[in-house]
């Protein structure tokens, strides 16, 4: 078993924890918040619960969890349909209609780790899509490293109500692909698509975490937006500069963040967020002639910076993170 993992430096755990450590497969680790364990299963001061990490059923006692995991029916593939296969990683949609256990229990471990989760018992109503890790030389032998959740049915255009990589998992860039994967089962391409986002208000760390996500995926979309494929080479490749009257002035292009937004699937607000993160944006007064072209929509222009450099810049940032992990690019 491996030793105890302790929580990130941004995470502190709770004092009223009622589960100090769970067991989850053959690792150990620290648990962050309390959660709402039947009492008479989970006591108000258990150090060590047992959870299966195919199933997520829970004991405390380790000889009921050890002759539970030689016999669960999830042992070899996870419930419900598989929705997404790419190096290794898996995404299987699970409804919470039919999976009912599975799901609350899922929820229940989930909230060892998530301090503002509420949604436990009333799973009929939410879709649970499991990221499992596959062994290549033992391909029956997966693990669930994490999940996200999102309503059947949302009148706030959320694509997103939870997410979660489990903490011995994490900083692996595994929440990305999760964002991804919302974000391409909404069908935001396709008519009749939804033009969504995460449920608000986010946490600290969803918060960074979804700005991070929002500032690479419009930086991609700037990058393949008509770009001239000499204006991505590395900006160490310094080129003479020709005589000042000689020198081309770079063509500017204006667009709306709505505009952005139909092109990556994203809310206003959002691509809002993630232009003032990226710096690439100025915004400006429009000119008359601008105001009736956007005032069907009701949004200034943004006029992208006409310091090419800066947005260079930012797109070689980008390639590098799309080339470090082709599987992320392959939602998008």
């Amino acid at each position: 078993m491996a030793p105890p993992n302790n929580a990130p430096s941004h995470t502190k755990p709770s004092a009223n924890r009622n589960v100090k450590h769970v067991v989850l497969g053959d690792l150990l680790f620290q648990t962050w918040y309390q959660s709402i364990y039947p009492e008479d299963l989970v006591s108000k001061d258990t150090d060590r619960l047992y959870v299966c990490r195919w199933c997520f059923r829970y004991s405390c006692d380790a000889d009921a969890y050890a002759k539970h995991t030689r016999v669960c029916e999830n042992r070899t593939t996870p419930p419900g349909t598989k929705v997404y296969d790419h190096g290794g990683y898996a995404v299987w949609e699970v409804d919470g209609e039919d999976y009912k256990l599975f799901a609350q229990n899922l929820s229940l471990f989930a909230k060892l780790f998530l301090d503002h989760k509420s949604v436990f018992f009333d799973v009929a109503s939410f879709l649970y899509y499991l990221l499992t890790s596959t062994d290549p030389d033992d391909p029956e032998n997966y693990y669930i490293l994490g999940f996200f959740s999102k309503e059947k049915l949302s009148w706030d255009a959320n694509n997103l109500a939870c997410i979660l990589i489990f903490p011995p998992y994490q900083h692996k860039q595994l929440g990305k692909l999760l964002m991804g994967v919302s974000y391409k089962l909404s069908d935001w391409e396709k008519d009749g698509g939804l033009i969504g986002g995460p449920e608000k208000p986010l946490s600290e760390m969803g918060r960074r975490s979804y700005s991070r996500f929002w500032e690479e995926r419009i930086a991609r979309y700037l990058l393949l937006h008509g770009s001239d494929p000499a204006d991505t080479e590395d900006s160490s490749q310094q080129k003479p500069k020709p005589p000042k009257s000689s020198r081309k002035k770079h063509p500017q292009e204006v667009m709306t963040v709505q505009d952005i937004g139909l092109a990556t699937g994203m809310l206003t607000e959002d691509v809002i967020t993630a232009l003032k993160g990226m710096g690439v944006v100025e915004p400006t007064t429009p000119t008359k002639k601008q105001m009736r072209a956007f005032s069907d929509d009701g949004h200034h222009a943004q006029h992208l910076k006409p310091a090419i450099q800066e947005v260079v810049r930012v797109m070689n940032k980008c390639i590098k993170l799309i080339s470090a992990k082709p599987d992320l690019a392959t939602y998008e």
